[in-house]
């Protein structure tokens, strides 16, 4: 490969290393977003659906408005379960409740909800590196300018680069890993949830 080409992209990415770590920090800022929008959306409706399997059911739990969304969604899972596990014939009267609910697009956003959690986990790790990627980036282009000797003016230079740049990744880092540590256990929940939605309506007999 040219060493023209390595270098000019060497200097291209130390030129624009801050840009390169905001951009990174500005994705990571989207997903999260989008995530939290999107369980917001997910538990929503997966608790309409969990009531409206209910219906019908004189016995069924009721909406209490001092429970959270989770837990209204674990109540009337936890109460088809047993219902069906005590009396296997209801699966025929929760099935006529089922057919009317369209699972695609939930399970749709289950997975998409799945995926952008994944590169969000992705990307908190990929901070650190981008700091130790700038303090190569800018020792290796100290050495380019000069070819290959180092003075230490030019040192001096690439060593405040490299400092600029592990800090504002190692800050990036902390600050979107604390936010992701509250967010697992929620995203955790969310996906579990949904498995037990698909692991009702799959034993009703309805997808």
């Amino acid at each position: 490969m040219d060493s023209s080409l390595i270098q000019n992209l060497f200097s291209f990415m130390t030129n624009n290393i801050f840009y390169i770590i905001y951009g990174f920090a500005l994705v990571e800022i989207y997903l999260i977003i989008s995530v939290f929008l999107m369980m917001r959306k997910h538990e929503n409706v997966l608790a309409d659906i969990s009531e409206n399997l209910l219906k019908g059911f004189a016995d069924a739990p009721d909406k209490d408005s001092d429970q959270s969304l989770n837990e209204r969604i674990e109540s009337a899972l936890d109460f088809i379960t047993t219902k069906i596990s005590n009396n296997p014939a209801l699966k025929s009267e929760f099935g006529k409740n089922a057919s009317k609910i369209t699972q695609r697009p939930l399970y749709n956003r289950h997975y998409k909800i799945e995926i952008y959690a994944s590169v969000m986990s992705a990307l908190v790790q990929v901070f650190t590196l981008l700091g130790i990627l700038g303090t190569i980036l800018a020792i290796a282009q100290t050495a380019f300018q000069n070819g290959g000797k180092v003075d230490v003016s030019s040192l001096s230079n690439a060593f405040v680069l490299a400092m600029d740049t592990t800090i504002l990744g190692i800050v990036f880092s902390i600050i979107f890993m604390v936010i992701e540590s509250t967010f697992q256990p929620k995203i955790e929940r969310v996906i579990n949830e949904s498995a037990h939605f698909k692991q009702i309506i799959s034993n009703v007999n309805m997808l």
